[in-house]
């Protein structure tokens, strides 16, 4: 299981489209046995993923860190490993490392 914890601070039109998106991921991945919750926050700007093992992935710039491709004959249409990426960052570290107040 995990938890993605993102903000709820997005335009009517598009929050509709991020949870239609973040429902078929959740379907997605409840086929395959894993376990999704997705929660909204209106305090905070970069997106989370929080593992049930204790490890957070914190992406500074939301899921989307992707650049589209030119077209769908140009490498990475398929493969997101060829693919170009938006400058951004991410950090990735353990709730024993972290203070809770």
């Amino acid at each position: 299981m995990f938890v993605l914890l993102t903000d709820c601070c997005v335009q009517q039109a598009d929050k509709t489209q991020q949870s239609s998106a973040l429902s078929e991921l959740r379907d997605s991945l409840g086929g395959q046995g894993v376990t999704l919750d997705v929660q909204y926050s209106s305090t905070i700007h970069d997106r989370e993923i929080r593992f049930d093992n204790g490890w957070i992935i914190k992406i500074g710039r939301g899921l989307d860190y992707f650049k589209k491709p030119q077209g769908r004959f140009s490498i990475g249409y398929c493969d997101y490993d060829l693919r170009r990426c938006q400058e951004t960052s991410v950090d990735i570290f353990h709730t024993k490392h972290i203070k809770t107040l």
